[in-house]
Formats: C-alpha cells, structure tokens, sequence
C-alpha cells in the first residue's frame, strides 16, 4: 500500500513538475513573440514617422521653390524616386510616389548628346505622345505614325519633325517604350546643336531600366501620368532633395 502510495506520489510530481515546465516555456515564448512584435511594430512606426518627416521636407522645399511659383502641377524626380505633385488652394499636395530610373551614366549638370545622362533642372513638359490614340490625357497629345522623328538635324535639332525620308534623329514608331510618353522640354529656346534632344519621360523597358539619357516608369505608371496631369506642368529633376531649393 505504501509503494503503491509513494508512486502515485512520485508519478504526480513529476506531472506537476512537466505542467509547470511547459508552462514557463510556453510563457517564455509568448513572451518572446509579444516582445519581437512590439520591437517590430516600433521599428515599423519609426519607419513610416520617419518618411512622413521625409515627404514634409520635401514639400516645403518644392512649394518654396521657383518652379512652384509658375505652375500648379510638378512631376519631381529626386535620385530614383518619381512623385507627383499638385497646388490645391494655394498648397502643395503629393499625389503618389514610385521609383524610376534614367540615364545609365547618372545625372548631370552639364548634358551634351550621347553621354547617356539625364539632365538635372526645371523643364516644361511640351506634350504627351504615343503608338495609339488619345489615351484620355489632358495635355495636348500626339500620335506617332510611321513618319513621326525627334530631329538630330542642325536645322530642326530637337523638334518634331514628320518626314517621308529618313532624318537624323530618333525614328519614334521604333521604340515600344514610347507607348505613352512625354517630351521633357530641355535644351529648348534655342535648341542648341550638340547639347542632347530627345529627353523624354517613357515606359521602362522590358529587360531593364536605364535609359539613355531619359527618365522611365513602369507603363501602367507612365498611363497614369498621363491621365493625371495637364498642359502646364513641370518635370524637376534633382540628385538629392537639397537640390530642390534651386530650382
């Protein structure tokens, strides 16, 4: 009676001990998991405090600057990253972001052609262009046809030219990432020879995403601009967000 005692004894300690082990375990773990969620979610928090003061910055420099003054709407293009802009009731206001690219070779100050740089500044956007119809743009629109060239001729150095013969210059209808498309109004009043034509805001490419010397988005981001944004409007491209306050 006694053995069969004591190991009822032993059998129900040692149960109490394994319950009472699991349960510290168990504890530890979702104690480990509240404390990986809540150092997570602080990180998270953190984060998204820390773009938020990012973009702020950002609009106080592009509404002090000179492009805000003469337009109500600026495609602003800071390294790698695209966003849109516009002025509501005199205040500036983001309408999205995304990432581009540009010229293979970088930015630069001082483009001139075949460098394959995008060219840093405040430009006009002239108009939107592409393969089809109308997609539905606001800007005054043109539609390449089997004619259609940007001139690297001295004599229409960086215009739109429609010519029966082939030019110098970029045969438009050969280059599917001008589906949608938008002509950047650099090296404009006067054009001058040698500085560079053809810098457009286009659809990516398929297999990569610099350019050579243009600015490219994905095509779905590319239609969107162009339903979103009207005559007037003004692409800024800067290396950094300091730059912005030059132009």
């Amino acid at each position: 009676m006694q053995k069969k005692f004591f190991k009822t004894l032993v059998f129900g300690l040692i149960f109490m001990f394994a319950n009472n082990f699991c349960a510290a375990e168990n504890f530890q773990k979702t104690n480990a998991a509240e404390k990986y969620f809540i150092q997570e979610e602080s990180a998270r928090v953190n984060s998204l405090a820390a773009l938020q003061s990012e973009r702020n910055d950002i609009k106080t420099l592009l509404s002090n600057s000179a492009t805000a003054q003469k337009t109500d709407q600026i495609i602003l293009v800071v390294d790698h990253s695209l966003s849109l802009w516009n002025k509501i009731d005199g205040d500036w206001y983001e309408d999205f972001e995304t990432y581009c690219s540009y010229g293979r070779n970088g930015l630069s100050w001082d483009r001139y052609a075949g460098d394959k740089t995008t060219p840093i500044g405040s430009f006009p956007m002239l108009y939107a262009f592409g393969h089809g119809d109308n997609p539905g743009t606001e800007m005054t629109y043109k539609k390449i046809t089997p004619r259609s060239y940007l001139s690297a001729e001295p004599s229409t150095y960086n215009t739109w030219v429609e010519s029966s013969y082939r030019i110098a210059g970029e045969h438009l209808q050969d280059y599917y990432e001008y589906e949608y498309a938008m002509n950047i109004g650099y090296n404009i009043n006067p054009a001058i020879y040698g500085k560079g034509a053809a810098i457009f805001l286009h659809c990516k490419s398929t297999d990569r995403w610099a350019t050579s010397g243009c600015v490219s988005v994905p095509e779905n981001i590319m239609l969107d601009l162009l339903l979103k944004c009207h005559n007037g409007v003004y692409i800024v491209i800067v290396p950094n967000a300091e730059t912005i306050s030059r132009y």
